[in-house]
This record gives structure tokens, C-alpha cells and sequence, in this order.
């Protein structure tokens, strides 16, 4: 199926700034916003912020939940979804973080608890009971569905902003400077070589980084073999991988050029490519072959079942 420009599926409520994105293989997406008052001392507009998480379908828009603070990452396997929620500390200073969970596609959430991590920025979700979340110098997981959360030792500096949490066909991975796997929820890790910052993986799949290009390679034998580059000034965001169709979300690498999200597509296991521009902002997901995203004015666009 060719990739072609997505369908508009609704907008914002008036005065909610967009912000993480995240699509599902199942065909549905979720969309965060905040509201935040427009006047008063920054530290008194942060406390008052609210969360809004929004379920997009192909019929539409609709809003699923309303909470205190901001929602800082999201992610869907299925029809299992998590947010990781963050409000400001006391002391004015620093974040704390909440889990939420849906076992429902996104319907219905439910707190369920604290995180204590004194840094969070990524979240993912392995099963309604084992979940991870990734910050600055920090990893960690529950495997009580959050009641209880551990700190997973794992080799070098945790780094959110070059590292990412990802699922493989094995277990939980870090990917980095390599991918690192586990299959004991983070006892003990393997670690495969890759020779560039990988951002993504999908099956035997992965997209790297490689100086101002985007790289698609194919895992073999605890190494990657690399397969074809997309155009330079692209920096690869996402992966998706059905049968030798392969789907890698870029964006501009100078930041002064605007986001200009970018759907690559190959028909014949990366060997040529094809490309779809999107008009829209920095919150964009695709998975399997659905999309989703929001432009500067709070509408929201997709390709959803």
C-alpha cells in the first residue's frame, strides 16, 4: 500500500498545547496535551498544569482522560497502553512521576502509582504487569504492574536523549552504542555490536543514526549488517517492519529547516525507497502500517484502521 498524506481525525480542545505521540499496530493512536494558565509565576502555571490524553481512531477524536500535570511519554503494545504522568515537586524544583495503564486500546486508564525515579522520560510496556521507564542516569522496571519498582544495573550512563527503550521478539533492549537485551526482566543482559547509535528495531530490523544520515541494517548473529542509507540530513525516529515492507520515520537533522516528518517506505526489504512528507510538528508515531501525528494548531492527522 502506498504511503500518501494522512487524513485529518480532529483537533485539540481550544488552549491544550499538543505533546507526545503514540501510534498502535491494532489501528488507534493516542495524542497527550496539557492546559496550563496563561498568566501568573511560572512555578504557580506548572502546578496548575493538566493532562489530557486523547484516543484517535479512524472515526475520530476523543478524550480519555483528565488528570494533574503533564504526560511525559507514552507507548502502546496492542491493545495495552502506558503514560508515564509527572507533576512538579513540592520544593518547585524537579519532577515527580506516575504510572498510568490501559488494558482496553486506550478507553479506560488507571493510576497505578508512583514511580520513584529521580529521572523519567521514556516508559514502555512489556505487559500489564512488567513495565520499564528510562531517564538521565537512570533504568528501571516493575514487574507488579508499578506497585513496586527496582533500578536495573546495566553498563555505562543512562542517557534518554541517545538511548532508547524498545521491544524485540527476546525481551526488553536498550539501544545505544549497540543493543542491549534482556530476557530475565534485567538480571542479565546480552549485548549486540552495532558500530552507530541505533534508534529503532523491529524484528531483524534496526535504524541507526549515522552522522547526518539515517541507516537501515539487519541483525545477524549478534552483529548488524548494514543495508542501504536514506538522504543525508535525515535523523531516523521510528521503524516499523511488515514481511519485506519497511516504514522509518525521519526528520530534518538541522533543526533551522523546521521538523518536515518524513515516512520513508520500501517495498523490497530497503533496497529502494520512497517518500511521503508530512505537515506536521515534532509529535509523530507510526507502527505497523498505521501513523499519527499533530501539526502547530493542535489538529490531529493519521492513517488509522
Amino acid at each position: 500500500m502506498a504511503e500518501t498524506l494522512w487524513e485529518k481525525r480532529g483537533a485539540l480542545a481550544e488552549g491544550l498545547r499538543a505533546g507526545s505521540v503514540a501510534a498502535s499496530r491494532d489501528g488507534f493512536g493516542l495524542v497527550s496535551a496539557v492546559a496550563e494558565p496563561t498568566a501568573g509565576a511560572l512555578q504557580d502555571r506548572m502546578r496548575a498544569r493538566r493532562a489530557h490524553l486523547y484516543r484517535a481512531t479512524a472515526q475520530g477524536l476523543e478524550r480519555v482522560y483528565e488528570g494533574p500535570g503533564w504526560i511525559q511519554a507514552l507507548d502502546c503494545h496492542g491493545a495495552l497502553c502506558a503514560a508515564l504522568g509527572a507533576t512538579l515537586k513540592a520544593s518547585g524544583s524537579g519532577s515527580d512521576y506516575h504510572l498510568l495503564v490501559s488494558t482496553d486500546g486506550g478507553r479506560q486508564w488507571g493510576v497505578r502509582g508512583p514511580v520513584p525515579a529521580p529521572s523519567a522520560v521514556q516508559v514502555l510496556a512489556v505487559s500489564a504487569q512488567e513495565l520499564w521507564v528510562l531517564g538521565a542516569y537512570f533504568l528501571g522496571r516493575t514487574l507488579d504492574g508499578g506497585a513496586t519498582w527496582e533500578e536495573v544495573e546495566l553498563e555505562g550512563e543512562r542517557n534518554p536523549h541517545a538511548e532508547r527503550l524498545r521491544r524485540t521478539e527476546q525481551g526488553p533492549a536498550v539501544l545505544g552504542k549497540g543493543l542491549m537485551l534482556t530476557r530475565d526482566g534485567g538480571a542479565t543482559w546480552g549485548r549486540e555490536s552495532a558500530g552507530a547509535r541505533l534508534v529503532d528495531v523491529d524484528g531483524t530490523y534496526v535504524v541507526a543514526a549515522e552522522g547526518l544520515q539515517a541507516r537501515l541494517g539487519e541483525r545477524r548473529g549478534g552483529e548488524v549488517r548494514w543495508l542501504s542509507a536514506l538522504p543525508v540530513g535525515r535523523e531516523p525516529l521510528r521503524l516499523t517492519v511488515e514481511g519485506t515492507r519497511v516504514r522509518v520515520l525521519t526528520r530534518n537533522t538541522d533543526p533551522s529547516k523546521g521538523v518536515e516528518p518524513t515516512v520513508h517506505v520500501s517495498e523490497d526489504g530497503g533496497k529502494t525507497w520512497s517518500a511521503q512528507k508530512h505537515e506536521l510538528g515534532a509529535h509523530v508515531d507510526i507502527a505497523g502500517p498505521h501513523g499519527l501525528g499533530t501539526d502547530l494548531r493542535g489538529t490531529v492527522y493519521g492513517r488509522l484502521a
